[in-house]
């Protein structure tokens, strides 16, 4: 069973949300506008519903129960200068802090549900 350490209905403005490092700036450039998901040393930015269609469950969770978390879309490591990652909307200023025990490498996975146009994005931290 996995350890919820946060959870945060997100306004999407623009049909996106992050996940990052609390103090980045390294934020990643959408390519084509069609991609799932882009990520940088320190973000990943994920396309989900439009805030016209509602807000967003984002979801950051500790374990490796994947049993029902939807669709696989990332799969990596964000580089933390602190212990804290942040989720959410900047754009919205929309915005949530979790304490993740550590500063470094930071091994993750982000699922989404439905895999279009989701409405739920599950952060899952590795050990």
């Amino acid at each position: 069973m996995n350890e919820i350490l946060i959870e945060a209905e997100i306004t999407p403005l623009y049909g996106q949300v992050l996940v990052q490092d609390v103090a980045t700036v390294d934020v990643p450039d959408w390519g084509t506008g069609e991609e799932a998901v882009v990520a940088s040393e320190q973000a990943v930015a994920v396309a989900t519903r439009s805030d016209a269609d509602g807000t967003v469950m984002m979801r950051v969770a500790r374990g490796s129960d994947i049993g029902v978390l939807g669709t696989e879309v990332f799969t990596g490591e964000l580089s933390l200068t602190s212990a804290t990652l942040e989720i959410g909307s900047p754009l919205a200023s929309d915005l949530h802090t979790v304490d993740v025990g550590r500063a470094g490498s930071l091994p993750m996975r982000i699922f989404v549900s439905p895999e279009e146009m989701p409405d739920t994005v599950t952060i899952l931290l590795g050990p």
